[in-house]
């Protein structure tokens, strides 16, 4: 397991317990990889191939319309540039009593080396029937990853990947949060149990649904029940993603809205203020052996 996954483990420990706050970047992060944007390869070598199955040889799911979905996904992250899309996020709690906390905000991403990067805001809150100005900032740069939560007014600076160095921190099966899309098809299939499910009342519109259930004995299976993924037919790519925790049954819904693939955003957009008043900590990476 790369350095990384146990890293941001650890941030996640650090968390009060029951706090929303800190899985929302898990699962917007994983969303992007889950468009095969972070989850960056090496360019591929120019000698022949050698010993390359056919694609009838491949792992399927028996449902040749859930593999060719899977497919598109993979293709589409690989070519997309960028994107920008706004989001609303729900974290519902259904021990004793249902309750939720929702937030609104937005989303970028751009691709980039060795490491793309993203930049999540949100500027809304409603939760006890009560709408509040919120400010709640997470950016990374390929190599930092900056937190910003201006009710605290604290600015965590945490070193992720050294210079140069290529990672993919949420791969599957390995990350702190599951999405199986934009990885090759035999990954998510030997990770998860994936069925299509027929439209109801409520699903987004236009949409494939896709049912997720970690396989037993993998390490999805201790901390996830299901994740259910709507695939926009026309953008191939995630607009809803639900994931139900074993622990608690609680929920993390999350929909992704005026989706833009059209180019990368700008640079500038992908840095956070650090106001004089904030309180700054920067958390590097331990000294890499000589």
């Amino acid at each position: 397991m790369p350095r990384i996954v146990s890293m941001i483990s650890n941030f996640q420990k650090d968390r009060p317990a029951g706090s929303p706050s800190w899985p929302i970047v898990h699962v917007l992060v994983a969303t992007i990889v889950a468009t095969g944007c972070l989850a960056d390869e090496p360019p591929p070598k120019e000698s022949a191939p050698t010993n390359v199955q056919p694609a009838t040889d491949r792992l399927s799911s028996g449902d040749a319309k859930l593999d060719a979905i899977l497919d598109r996904l993979e293709t589409k992250g690989k070519t997309m540039k960028g994107l920008s899309c706004k989001l609303l996020y729900r974290y519902v709690m259904v021990e004793v009593v249902q309750d939720e906390q929702v937030k609104e905000g937005s989303l970028l991403f751009a691709r980039g080396e060795p490491n793309s990067r993203f930049f999540i805001h949100f500027n809304k809150l409603l939760a006890d029937g009560v709408v509040k100005d919120t400010g709640e900032y997470w950016a990374f740069d390929g190599r930092w990853l900056v937190e910003r939560n201006d009710l605290t007014k604290k600015i965590i600076r945490r070193e992720i990947a050294r210079e140069g160095q290529r990672e993919d921190p949420f791969k599957i099966g390995e990350g702190p949060f599951p999405l199986p899309l934009g990885q090759k098809r035999e990954d998510i299939l030997a990770n998860f149990k994936v069925k299509r499910e027929d439209f109801t009342l409520g699903d987004p519109r236009n949409t494939d649904h896709l049912h997720c259930v970690p396989l037993p004995n993998t390490a999805l299976a201790d901390k996830y029940s299901r994740v259910e993924i709507y695939v926009d037919r026309a953008l191939e790519l995630p607009v809803r993603v639900v994931s139900e925790r074993v622990k608690d049954g609680n929920r993390i819904e999350v929909d992704f809205r005026d989706i833009d693939v059209r180019q990368a955003p700008d640079g500038s957009r992908f840095r956070i203020e650090e106001p004089k008043d904030f309180e700054v900590s920067i958390e590097p990476l331990t000294p890499a052996n000589p």
